[in-house]
């Protein structure tokens, strides 16, 4: 078990390491706050300015109409450009990684590439039934919202891919002598690699419509937009993928770097194509979509944790559990449940693996049926991960109350799927018979281990313990960054009581190499434990690097961890 779980967590640190899955998983986290304006938006202007809607006998529907135009401008600087920006944000984030001097560039070379696949000319259809025509000079939103990210997703790694190898080229640098603003250098010395490249992407374009008679787009939509929104909106394929999200992270592999990268573009495509279709007032096409995931499937979080912890609260009978899930169920409302995962524990715990892996497809299936039946509404607007169950269904439906009614029926099912399991883990701690079992559960690796708890006191006790770390910088790092906020708060908040003038944060895995030179401490959190050799190799022993304490963690006992901190430097 241990070979197959090491062989798992090494393939898995290659995969979340790949740069250009990183990349891609950055950008589209940068893109997000877009998103949810453009849903915003569309629900204002579909549901609270619908001239048909409750607010019919307010507003006239003229003024409905008038007023419309903002949310219009809004999308067309939101959703209808998506394609655009990513196309930026994947080449600036691939050459930051490659530490490229002048990223920017990077950027708009793989924004001129992308424009030069658009076609030189479009069918445009005339008013009132006319005929078709040929037009030049414009590139509809089609090509540039979700309907082009795949476009957009190989252009900037092979734009980016290829102007990075031309430049590094000394022959193709031309210098212009020292006295030459930096700016200005970079930019001749990125000339024939920006000439070069896209030419390239220029002549290759011409030579595959000249030879297939059809536009690039057409040809990733073909060959591959298509067959996998198809495969991720479908049933199986998505059941498949969620699955597989749900045992890496029961055995303490966070999958974001992993699964998302693949699974969330083509969800986002059909995201966009819902949001589309009711704009126009048409039939959503698709049942799965990127935040149904999160609406159905992760109420409290991957594993639908929220209904685990209100099984806790009603049936416990350990006031422990009790305590924890009275002091966890705040963040887990956020859907940030990293401190019950790791804390309860769920991770390699088999009794509550199996609900947790198990009962978030049940909420899928059942979600999808009444979907399909139309019992619900299909989700039309993008709603972030971290907006609370109940409201989530609101919003992602259109502000239609049947979503929400699922949504508590489903963490109803849930608290019943999770109470037999969590019956029984409980039950097996407080059997004497059964305790090896437990230890072997809960046991916590050496490396994770706390410090002796008599050092740890010496250490924090002396007088001047705590000035080792003044003006250090620490960081605690985990996949998003949320959860290790809410302890790095913990942690200033007793530096402040013991007078340590530390500086200390939080960030996002994907920060990594923006972050480490200047660092003295990165502290990953436990879902991060299969990263550390990565983590490790990548600092070159430049700042110092170690694994949170599971307990602290979950409990989000700053304390302790600071307490850790300064026997680390001691």
């Amino acid at each position: 078990m241990a070979l197959s779980l090491d062989s798992i967590a090494s393939f898995s640190q290659k995969l979340a390491g790949q740069i250009h899955l990183r990349s891609l998983r950055d950008s589209f986290i940068v893109a997000i706050p877009f998103l949810v304006l453009a849903g915003l938006f569309i629900m204002i202007n579909y549901v609270f300015l619908d001239p048909a809607g409750f607010m019919k006998n307010v507003i006239s529907a003229d003024t409905m109409m008038h007023y419309r135009g903002i949310g219009e401008r809004v999308l067309n600087g939101t959703m209808n450009i998506l394609s655009v920006m990513l196309a930026v944000l994947i080449a600036w984030s691939l050459a930051c990684k490659r530490k490229f001097e002048s990223p920017i560039i990077a950027a708009m070379v793989s924004l001129a590439c992308f424009y030069v696949l658009m076609p030189t000319s479009v069918s445009v259809a005339l008013p009132e039934g006319g005929a078709n025509v040929m037009v030049g000079g414009m590139v509809p939103y089609a090509l540039t919202n979700a309907g082009g990210v795949f476009l957009a997703i190989i252009c900037a790694f092979l734009s980016t891919g290829i102007f990075l190898n031309i430049s590094a080229s000394p022959k193709l640098q031309i210098s212009l002598g020292e006295e030459v603003p930096p700016m200005v250098q970079q930019s001749f010395n990125a000339l024939f690699a920006i000439m070069i490249t896209v030419a390239l992407f220029a002549g290759g374009t011409f030579l595959i419509t000249s030879l297939f008679d059809t536009e690039i787009f057409a040809l990733i939509q073909t060959l591959v937009q298509k067959p996998l929104v198809h495969l991720t909106t479908s049933l199986p394929g998505f059941i498949t993928l969620t699955t597989l999200t749900n045992l890496l992270f029961a055995l303490g592999i966070h999958p974001s770097g992993i699964i998302n990268p693949i699974l969330e573009p083509p969800l986002l495509v059909a995201m966009q194509e819902n949001m589309a279709a009711f704009a126009a007032g048409q039939i959503p096409p698709h049942i799965i979509v990127l935040p149904f995931r999160d609406i159905y499937g992760h109420m409290g979080g991957t594993g639908s944790t929220l209904a685990l912890l209100l099984a806790i609260i009603l049936r416990s009978r350990m006031s422990s559990h009790k305590k924890f899930a009275k002091t966890v169920i705040a963040p887990g409302v956020f859907n940030i449940n990293e401190p019950v995962i790791f804390g309860l524990p769920v991770i390699l715990n088999p009794l509550l693996m199996i609900p947790f892996i198990v009962f978030p497809q049940i909420s899928f299936i059942i979600a999808w049926f009444a979907t399909s039946w139309g019992w619900v509404s299909h989700i039309v607007a993008y709603v972030p991960w971290s907006v609370p169950p109940l409201l989530s269904g609101w919003l992602g439906s259109g502000g239609d109350l049947r979503n929400v009614v699922l949504q508590v029926i489903l963490i109803a099912i849930g608290v019943a799927v999770y109470m037999p399991f969590l019956i029984a883990y409980e039950r097996s701690i407080m059997n004497k018979k059964t305790q090896t079992i437990v230890d072997d559960i809960q046991q916590i690796p050496p490396q994770n281990a706390a410090v002796n708890h008599d050092e740890t006191q010496a250490a924090a006790g002396e007088d001047d313990a705590h000035h080792v770390l003044n003006g250090k910088k620490i960081v605690l790092m985990c996949n998003e960054g949320m959860s290790t906020s809410m302890v790095a708060r913990k942690m200033k908040q007793y530096a402040q009581s013991i007078g340590c003038t530390a500086n200390i944060s939080a960030t996002n895995i994907g920060s990594l190499e923006d972050i480490y030179p200047p660092t003295d401490l990165i502290i990953l959190s436990p879902q991060l434990a299969y990263m550390e050799s990565k983590v490790r190799e990548t600092v070159k022993n430049q700042c110092r690097v170690t694994l949170v304490n599971p307990q602290h963690f979950s409990h989000m006992d700053g304390k302790s961890i600071i307490e850790h901190a300064i026997t680390l430097f001691k």
